[in-house]
């Protein structure tokens, strides 16, 4: 099982080019890269739309919401991963479970441009957090954007001066019809049966870090 879980970490790092990240095996594999925003790096230059990509975690396994919109259309994209519970379990699909839940919301050019001033505010487009890490096991906001035809990744981690001080937050969540769903963030608990699983390998976490901007991107 440690075996299986290492290499499905491994696995979560090869480049997302596309395709259903609300699946749960498609998610395994390109997790960290449809995070980071590799696919809106490869296509961002000064022709591209205005694209952006905001992930909150919310400890893996148990709430992580995605939430992507651009200059072009008029809609914010929510997808809702959660923990999945067996009891959800289908014949027709035995992965219903764990597949995103989605929706989209009309998102007008206000909305947009206001998201976008809290972004700037949080500094989302400025030099990115280098250094910053993610644990899967926390809480944290990864933001992958191409703003103004230049790519930035970055976070902010929980509990931290710059987390508690971002404005987009609240105004993605005033969008989400399952705003009363959200787990807000808190102190994480000493899980006993938790730390047995990790023991023997059968929960797996993983580490998110902001690197340093490429150089042309």
């Amino acid at each position: 099982m440690a075996i299986l879980f290492a290499a499905l970490a491994a696995l979560a790092g090869c480049s997302y080019k596309g395709g259903d990240i609300g699946d749960p095996f498609h998610r395994k594999f390109h997790w960290a890269s449809f995070v980071k925003g590799e696919d809106i790096a490869q296509t961002c230059d000064a022709s591209a739309p205005d694209r952006f990509r905001l992930v909150y975690n919310a400890i893996w396994g148990e709430q992580v919401r995605v939430y992507e919109w651009d200059s072009i259309r008029e809609s914010l994209r929510i997808r809702v991963v959660g923990g999945g519970n067996l009891r959800d379990m289908t014949l027709g699909d035995p992965l219903a479970a764990w597949r995103a839940a989605e929706a989209s919301v009309p998102l007008d050019r206000t909305a947009r441009d206001g998201l976008v001033r809290a972004l700037a505010e949080a500094k989302a487009f400025g030099p990115p957090a280098v250094g910053l890490e993610l644990p899967s096991r926390s809480y944290y906001w990864a933001s992958a954007s191409c703003y103004q035809g230049r790519f930035t990744f970055t976070g902010w981690a929980y509990p931290s001066v710059e987390f508690d001080a971002a404005r987009f937050p609240a105004a993605l969540f005033a969008q989400d019809p399952g705003r009363d769903t959200v787990r807000p963030p808190a102190a994480i608990p000493m899980d006993v049966m938790y730390e047995y699983d990790k023991r023997r390998g059968a929960v797996m976490e993983f580490t998110l870090r902001v690197d340093a901007p490429v150089l042309g991107k």
